[in-house]
């Protein structure tokens, strides 16, 4: 396997001035690969019964990656042959998250409007929460930190956790800075606090693992668990989510957030001592394993994919398992739990310890994971790396259906904001109609998508060229306006709907009036008056956005007698 994969800024050695991989480098590799690694053994057995495994395996044990076939596109889809080392949802949005990091931070907004609604056009085994949240984030004026779909306070599983590991892999000094991005990244998702909770532990541990280079003691656990109880603050004190999320949130559930926090806290202490009690039977790992998922009820299925009992369960199996080939393996073959994100958590975590070597056997584009993983460690120097060239926010529209993801741009083929593509030499996978199919294709960065398409792929969206956003203009001073005041209009124009107002015919209005302070004040009182918190963000989203298009004022304009 190469180590020196060549990316859009150069071989991985420019990135670090010629000098040769150090430890932490190293820890970062592993950490990427026997993560993907993970995810590509256990994704065979996702939600498998054992004769569905049989069928997915030929009767062969699960004991290396293989190529298998999964059918794609739920009933109406195609039955796919996927590669050797192929990853699932796990490894994509990881790679979707590294992708948003540069040298100047997490990209939330880039995130959550492209990389999330894109993502369902090529996604491979999403869970419910993370594909409600991407589909509703595609919508306009959506906003991460008022992600209100069906249900959302109620998505507590994994998807968050199993995708976060990137903010460590960035983090300078691996302390707790980490953490502010890595509930920001989950909250775009995830509404439950076992989502958050299990995400910050994942992290911390990693953490741990990349700074030490070993897998933290039941103590150590404990203690990592315990300092999460002061996390609370970041979501508190967080311009956004202390102002807005918390109200939705509170409003949804009637729950107090600080209080549900640190008893979220208290459950992921109670399952670490589950697991340290549990792991002092006399056995192999793969019993003792067992016996633990039986212990803290992840044959269950309402909680297999919890995000804090999957998290505690990935460092407990790193810490019993004689090396990582055998964790993600008994992960993988414990049929009946969340095999793939076990596993691909295991195997973030045992990849970053001492001693561990490269997985034995190659995953799909492990060049690219690894070109990830060094620019990466080049930003927790401090190192100028770019990431990903997004299209300009304010004219991006997300792609409606999963379909459209993949466009034309000037006679080649794309992906809606990840740039053009290469046909692989693979037939596409068409439906019995032949109305839809799904085709390999190879992004100019290095990762295999299977995506689904048309027959006649429709043109880039307008707006959606991979561009590097203008540098925005200087905020202008919106106190007021030197127009002749208008009288106050009709309260009608923002008539009253069954949850709060009209937001179209608010947002209609807003739009006329977005030089009339008054009237700009007026509305927004209202709203906030009338409407609900999701309202308010929705609306003050529509503004924001109409504000920044139009032409900056002169002076003239800009000011007015203040009262």
């Amino acid at each position: 396997m190469t180590t020196t994969a060549r990316t859009s800024e150069g071989t991985q050695e420019e990135l670090f001035n010629g000098e040769a991989p150090d430890q932490r480098t190293m820890r970062t590799r592993n950490s990427a690969l026997w993560a993907a690694y993970g995810d590509a053994l256990g994704f065979i057995s996702e939600l498998a019964p054992e004769k569905m495994l049989e069928r997915r395996t030929g009767g062969a044990a699960l004991d290396r990656l293989m190529a298998w076939e999964r059918r794609v596109g739920g009933r109406g889809g195609v039955a796919v042959r996927l590669p050797a080392g192929c990853w699932s949802d796990d490894t994509q949005l990881r790679m979707a998250v590294s992708r948003a990091i540069s040298h100047r931070g997490f990209d939330v907004e880039s995130f959550a409007r492209v990389e999330l609604p894109v993502w369902p056009s090529y996604e491979l085994g999403g869970g419910r929460a993370s594909k409600a949240a991407a589909k509703r984030l595609g919508k306009p004026n959506s906003l991460w930190y008022a992600n209100t779909f069906p249900r959302w306070a109620e998505a507590g599983g994994n998807g968050a956790a199993m995708r976060i590991q990137p903010h460590v892999w960035s983090s300078p000094d691996l302390n707790s800075e980490y953490l502010g991005d890595v509930i920001v990244d989950s909250i775009c998702t995830h509404g439950h606090l076992r989502a958050i909770v299990g995400a910050c532990f994942h992290a911390a541990t990693l953490a741990h693992c990349v700074r030490t280079g070993e897998i933290p003691d039941p103590q150590q656990s404990q203690d990592i668990a315990y300092s999460l109880n002061s996390t609370i603050s970041l979501v508190e004190n967080h311009r956004f989510l202390g102002s807005i999320w918390i109200g939705l949130w509170e409003q949804e559930t009637g729950r107090s957030l600080h209080a549900e926090w640190i008893t979220t806290v208290s459950e992921l202490r109670d399952a670490i001592e589950k697991t340290d009690i549990g792991l002092n039977g006399v056995g192999d790992t793969a019993a003792l394993y067992r016996g633990m998922c039986d212990g803290l009820g992840l044959y269950a299925k309402h909680q297999r994919g919890s995000g804090t009992l999957t998290s505690v369960a990935a460092v407990a199996l790193s810490r019993i398992a004689q090396s990582a080939q055998e964790a993600l393996l008994v992960a993988a073959n414990a049929l009946g739990t969340d095999t793939d994100t076990i596993a691909t958590m295991a195997g973030a975590l045992l990849g970053a310890c001492d001693g561990t070597d490269q997985p034995p056997e190659d995953v799909l584009d492990s060049d690219y994971l690894l070109a990830e993983a060094d620019r990466l460690v080049a930003i927790s120097r401090g190192h100028e790396v770019p990431g990903h060239p997004y299209p300009d926010l304010l004219t991006w529209t997300a792609p409606q259906t999963q379909a459209d993801g993949l466009v034309s741009d000037d006679g080649r083929l794309s992906v809606e904001g990840l740039g053009s593509v290469s046909e692989t030499d693979q037939a596409p996978s068409w439906t019995p109609r032949k109305d839809f199919g799904w085709q390999w294709v190879r992004t100019d960065f290095g990762q295999t998508l299977l995506i689904k398409r048309r027959p006649e792929v429709r043109s880039v969206g307008a707006g959606n060229t991979m561009t590097p956003p203008p540098v925005p203009v200087e905020t202008r001073d919106f106190r007021g306006s030197t127009k002749h005041r208008k009288e106050v209009s009709d309260p009608s124009d923002i008539a009253r709907l069954d949850r709060g107002v009209d937001l179209d015919r608010a947002i209609k209005y807003l739009r006329r009036h977005i030089d009339d302070n008054r009237e700009l004040g007026y509305t927004i009182r209202e709203l906030a008056r009338r409407g609900t918190h999701a309202d308010l963000a929705y609306v003050l989203a529509a503004v924001r956005d109409e504000l920044r298009r139009a032409p900056p004022r002169s002076a003239h304009h800009s000011r007015t007698s203040e009262r």
